[in-house]
């Protein structure tokens, strides 16, 4: 039933001005029905917008969620949901409103309460600002509310959701604990942690991973996990291909995707000794 992680980056070398980098959105890719023994680890639970900076995660129920994202995502794209000159609030608004479209026309559905997680860039660099939400719907009141989510002024966690986030904020707080501290990579490091442990048996699969950074639409970001290779939870192969996007280890360090080393001039990072 999902691990679904968001959080917020500030440089940590002391670059003016000081404002956020990067919202990061990850989660697990295990879709369960009713227990861990029936499962698929390869569904898709981050839906990064191609062409305005909207990012999207969810948990709870798993049929609606996933198909409502992807006709928000895909009519954002088309330039006819979100009006790009409308304030935050009022984009917010209206994915808000297809949202709740969508699930006025569910009859008599096997579904489950769920959560979105709705992550955006209302101001670009130097002036840079992002907002968040969650939308809930609750499926026996058919009702779907909103409510806003504070942003932390330093690096941090946004929000954590899920049947696993009790198995995160442990693994979690072991980083945070350590020589890295609270730093973006020490929470990706634990995200991954956490979902490869198998602490929580309705979250697993691959990781996934998406980032807001200062300027332009999300970017989906492939991860590699040992000799394999993996994007929104999908198994791909090794190829000159795989350039086309962004990959990061399982420290958080950009590497080619290829060799799986790192890229040229990343920066290195290593796992504390008691982790």
């Amino acid at each position: 039933m999902t691990t679904l992680l968001s959080w917020v980056s500030f440089s940590d070398t002391g670059e003016s001005p000081d404002k956020p980098r990067a919202v990061y959105l990850a989660s697990d890719s295990r879709i369960t029905w009713n227990t861990a023994d029936r499962r698929w680890d390869s569904g898709r639970k981050v839906f990064a917008v191609t062409t305005a900076p909207h990012l999207f995660g969810f948990c709870g129920d798993v049929v609606l969620p996933s198909l409502i994202l992807g006709q928000v995502s895909a009519a954002i794209e088309a330039g006819i949901l979100i009006d790009p000159l409308a304030t935050a609030d009022e984009q917010h608004q209206a994915v808000l409103g297809a949202v709740r479209r969508c699930v006025a026309t569910t009859v008599a559905t096997p579904s489950l309460d769920f959560t979105i997680h709705h992550l955006m860039r209302s101001a670009d660099w130097p002036n840079t600002e992002f907002r968040a939400w969650r939308i809930d719907y609750n499926i026996t009141e058919r009702q779907c509310t909103s409510s806003p989510i504070a942003i932390p002024a330093t690096t941090g966690l946004i929000e954590s959701f899920g049947t696993g986030q009790d198995a995160a904020r442990e693994h979690r707080i072991k980083w945070l604990v350590s020589d890295i501290g609270n730093r973006s990579r020490a929470i990706l490091s634990a995200f991954q942690d956490a979902i490869i442990s198998g602490d929580d048996p309705l979250s697993g699969g691959a990781p996934q991973l998406a980032a807001l950074y200062t300027r332009g639409p999300p970017e989906q970001i492939g991860l590699v996990i040992g000799e394999r290779r993996f994007l929104n939870g999908l198994e791909v192969e090794v190829s000159p291909m795989l350039n086309a996007v962004e990959w990061r280890d399982q420290l958080g360090q950009r590497v080619d995707p290829v060799t799986g080393l790192l890229r040229s001039g990343a920066r290195r990072f290593v796992r504390p000794g008691r982790i």
